[in-house]
């Protein structure tokens, strides 16, 4: 029903938008569908459309990880370009080539009559009022959908505006696993108020429809701003003699039970299968709670991210003289790296052992995928290969500051591959991976399930994909000035109490922390190295913003922070977006650069919310900040990869412990 929309393809998977997420657009809110449900996708796994070798993604290294999870896995295939035929916008250039979606919420009303249907309600009405036998007329003229009452009404009275857009509702249900539905707007007129025998709360009781012939409208108060002043209403003659009106009021205290195909109210269960239970002992049931559709607890997408690496071609003659000498000879890797690497070409241990064992298939940490990208950036000569391009800017000045390398990337490929969402909280990339995607995964108080792409699961053959090209900034740290300023500050009460206190309040946090994160909790200096390099990127891409003008939303951070190998931090643009094409990495010109970190840190001394900010406790969520807010350092979600977390600006220009307190 919904006609082509054109989208930006990049916002298709991204932080706001991808499968299973809600997207705004001129014509009303759309969900998008799971992609075994794209046009596109469909006729590829039918075979009626051939992947052309510009729509695959070729990244070896991203596709052996993912295979990790979904075992027969062939290729990534990039998300549809979304380009509007040129003498026609409502029509695709390509018709085939396109991403579904419907629309969501489906209950609307009219802003002119008050009027309050489902949209298949709405449909019906209009085909039986739109004179047209055609169905491709009657679909064009009611998109976006329109008020069959009122174009009755018009036409009747020959009025010359006939068509009143409908409105969607702003509230809907969303479920810890991964569903997503109406509120039952039908039931609302005849619902009662009772008091929760165990929460002592007042409960909302459905009590089936209100009448057989409902004409539900939806009422808004100028007077009231809150729930009380919205109300749904029966129009119906036999409920409107007995004032069947009901408020939205306490909507947000609401719970719908989640229920399997037999009735059964589901629950939520372990790893194992079996019933988890609450403080008394009942088992946990999966409840619907009332969200507005824009909030971020909608949609949290789980997206592998990738900068691509030239990979290196082992000849075919050397791959048999490997595999002859592991399986014939048996000798172990480490031997055969020995005979291998006595002449010209070198070979890693995991070089070899993925000639040995192609098939072999490990689980990859998060912070262990992308301590090769740092190794290749930080010992590797810029390659011969166009898609990634980059250069060393040298100067005495960087050792002052701490950097051991800067380098200007003029080009760089980062793929991006949607691999799940989450709904009601966001679920760490390696718990996602650590566990099924079938399980539970206790994020906070609550328990969430991540959902899949597509209704294949882990069995799916293709995944979508997007590549975004851009530039940007490689910075390196000198690790043992990181390790000498903290050992020398590690005697310093104030600076102690500020690393253990954000320690603290991160492992006391709700949000469930990965592995890295409880690793680093337990060691102090990996602590203190991670908070100083990502306070230094925010506070730079702060200053990015207000010395060249570039939006902090078009700049985005990729961390490479472990605890003895990587000291680093990737500040980087995408193609389309302020800043690229030249405007970042013209910014790494040594005297430039020292120019904006200069300014960036005198910029960080004074906050507009000082001194209250810099004395903070506790800012953010979970308290995970201390000396850090929107005036300082705080950046747009695009752009920071920890939601925003462990930040404080304190342990860079404190005059008594800061890492620049001599500057």
């Amino acid at each position: 029903m919904a006609k082509y929309t054109e989208l930006q393809t990049r916002k298709l998977i991204s932080s706001y938008g991808g499968v299973g997420s809600i997207i705004e657009t001129v014509d009303g809110a759309l969900i998008i569908k799971g992609f075994d449900r794209w046009r596109y996708f469909y006729l590829i796994e039918k075979g009626k459309i051939e992947v052309q070798e510009n729509e695959n993604i070729n990244d070896e290294r991203l596709l052996k990880r993912l295979k990790f999870y979904f075992p027969e896995l062939a290729q990534i295939v990039k998300v549809p370009a979304n380009y509007s035929a040129f003498y026609n916008t409502s029509l695709p250039k390509l018709k085939d080539h396109i991403v579904d979606a419907e629309y969501f919420p489906k209950w609307m009303y009219c802003n002119k009559c008050n009027s309050f249907k489902h949209i298949d309600d709405w449909y019906k009405g209009w085909k039986n009022v739109f004179q047209s036998k055609e169905i491709n007329k009657i679909n064009d003229s009611f998109t976006p959908p329109k008020c069959y009452k009122c174009y009755q009404e018009a036409k009747k009275n020959k009025e010359k505006r006939k068509y009143y857009p409908l409105e969607q509702v702003r509230f809907i249900l969303t479920a810890p696993n991964g569903n997503i539905k109406d509120l039952p707007w039908n039931l609302w007129t005849n619902l009662s108020r009772e008091k929760d025998e165990n929460s002592g709360q007042q409960k909302i009781v459905f009590n089936g429809n209100c009448c057989d012939k409902q004409d539900l409208k939806y009422l808004r108060s100028d007077t009231f701003s809150d729930f009380s002043g919205v109300r749904i209403q029966c129009k119906n003659p036999v409920c409107a003699t007995q004032g069947k009106q009901v408020s939205l009021t306490g909507l947000l205290g609401l719970r719908v039970p989640d229920f399997d195909k037999n009735g059964e109210i589901k629950i939520i269960t372990d790893n194992e299968g079996n019933p988890v239970l609450d403080n008394k002992g009942h088992e946990q049931k999966i409840l619907f709670k009332p969200v507005i559709r824009t909030s971020n607890s909608v949609y949290y997408p789980l997206i592998t991210n990738s900068l691509y690496l030239p990979t290196k071609t082992i000849k075919k003659e050397l791959k048999d003289k490997i595999r002859t000498l592991f399986f014939d000879a048996e000798l172990s890797v480490e031997k055969i790296q020995e005979k291998i690497n006595k002449g010209d070409v070198k070979l890693s241990i995991n070089e070899i052992e993925e000639v040995v064992n192609p098939e072999k298939q490990d689980f990859i940490k998060e912070v262990d995928y992308r301590l090769k990208e740092y190794n290749y950036l930080t010992s590797v000569e810029s390659p011969d290969d166009f898609d990634l391009v980059f250069e060393e800017e040298k100067s005495e000045l960087f050792k002052n500051y701490g950097i051991s390398k800067l380098l200007k990337i003029n080009r760089l490929k980062l793929t991006s591959v949607q691999t799940g969402f989450s709904r009601q909280e966001p679920i760490d990339k390696d718990l996602f991976a650590d566990n099924s995607m079938d399980d539970f995964i206790r994020v906070s108080k609550e328990a969430v399930k991540a959902k899949y792409t597509s209704s294949k699961g882990k069995a799916a053959k293709l995944l979508p994909g997007i590549e975004s090209f851009g530039e940007g900034i490689f910075i390196d740290f000198e690790l043992d000035k990181i390790l000498n300023w903290f050992n020398e500050q590690s005697t310093n009460k104030d600076f102690k109490k500020r690393i253990e206190t954000l320690r603290n309040n991160g492992e006391s946090s709700e949000y469930r922390s990965s592995e890295e994160k409880r690793k680093m909790f337990s060691n102090l200096s990996y602590f203190a190295k991670f908070i100083f390099i990502h306070t230094f990127s925010h506070i730079l891409i702060k200053e990015l913003e207000f010395l060249t003008g570039y939006s902090t939303s078009s700049i985005s951070e990729r961390l490479y922070v472990n605890e003895n190998e990587m000291q680093g931090v990737l500040i980087y643009t995408m193609a389309g977006a302020e800043g690229s094409f030249g405007g970042l990495v013209s910014q790494s010109n040594p005297e430039r650069f020292i120019k904006i970190l200069e300014s960036a840190l005198a910029r960080a001394k004074d906050c507009s919310s000082d001194p209250i900010c810099y004395n903070s406790e506790g800012q953010g969520i979970g308290g995970l900040n201390l000396a850090a807010c929107y005036s300082c350092s705080l950046l747009p979600e695009t752009s920071c990869e920890e939601f925003n977390s462990y930040l404080d600006r304190a342990i860079l220009i404190d005059s008594k412990y800061g890492f620049y307190r001599n500057i």
